[in-house]
C-alpha cells in the first residue's frame, strides 16, 4: 500500500487501544531498538517485539502498545495489502482511496 515509517515510543508511555478503519491491509512492525518491558496487544493477545523480527497483524483488530522501560522503543511500520484481496480489488481500492503506488 506504500506506507512505511519509523515509530518511536518514549519510555514509560503507552498507546491507547485503537483500530484501523478497514481490514484491507496488514501492518508489519519490524523491531529495531527494543528494550525490555515493551509489548503490544492485538485482539487480546500479547505480542513482544524482538530486534530484527517482524510482527504482522490485521490493523482493524483492537491493538495497543506500551513501553514500561527507561529507553526509547523504535520499530519500522509498513502496510501491505491483505493477501485475500485480488489484483483487481487492489487496483480499484487504490483508485478509490487515491493511494500512490
Amino acid at each position: 500500500m506504500g506506507l512505511a515509517y519509523f515509530s518511536t515510543l518514549a519510555p514509560r508511555t503507552h498507546i491507547r487501544p485503537h483500530w484501523g478503519p478497514h481490514n484491507m491491509r496488514l501492518r508489519v512492525h519490524l523491531g529495531l531498538s527494543i528494550p525490555h518491558e515493551c509489548a503490544m496487544e492485538v485482539a487480546r493477545e500479547k505480542r513482544v517485539w524482538q530486534a530484527g523480527k517482524c510482527i504482522v497483524f490485521d490493523d482493524s483488530f483492537h491493538h495497543s502498545a506500551w513501553n514500561n522501560s527507561n529507553s526509547m522503543r523504535v520499530v519500522l511500520l509498513a502496510d501491505f495489502w491483505h493477501p485475500d484481496l485480488t489484483e483487481i480489488e487492489q487496483s480499484a481500492l487504490t483508485e478509490i482511496l487515491q493511494i500512490r503506488p
